[in-house]
């Protein structure tokens, strides 16, 4: 779809006339009647304005869908508008808000590599290793085999985590 087209439809979404959006990106209603007639083409600068004004990308407004570079690498566009509202911050909050990702990130990870107790096919992995443990310990009473079970499972948790920390 052409740019003029776009412009016009993206405006109409948002419910702006042609003389709203015009005093808001800083130019006159002529200019914004030119762009979305295709008779004339914005400068970066009021690209740049206009993507603001309709809480979109310039890739949005330039590219059709999967052309634009933000949307081939980022598919949520809260998630892009947030990232982009990040990378104003002062480097300290931009730091913590990198913190916090990559906590979440190894989370993840550490959940893919070493799931909850509560996912049946570790459960039921687990339940025929202490199966097989129990009935080759038998001078170990019930409360020890519990107790060296959760060891094991306590200690394969730690290491896991640990070799996955700078993920």
């Amino acid at each position: 779809m052409p740019f003029s087209e776009k412009l016009s439809k993206m405006r109409n979404d948002k419910g702006l006339t042609q003389q709203q959006l015009a005093a808001m990106i800083g130019v006159g209603i002529a200019q914004v009647r030119r762009y979305e007639k295709g008779n004339s083409s914005p400068t970066l600068e009021v690209i740049k304005n206009i993507a603001r004004t309709l809480g979109i990308s310039a890739d949005e407004l330039l590219f059709d869908k999967g052309e634009g570079v933000a949307d081939k690498r980022i598919m949520d566009k809260k998630l892009l508008e947030q990232f982009e509202m990040v990378s104003k911050l002062k480097p300290h909050d931009k730091e913590a808000i990198m913190t916090i990702i990559d906590s979440v990130i190894i989370k993840s990870r550490l959940e893919e590599v070493m799931p909850g107790q509560s996912d049946a096919a570790w459960t039921n992995q687990m339940r025929k290793v202490v199966k097989e443990f129990r009935s080759n310990a038998k001078d170990y009473t019930a409360d020890e085999i519990d107790d060296i079970v959760d060891e094991a499972v306590q200690a394969v948790r730690a290491e896991e985590s640990g070799s996955n920390v700078g993920v």
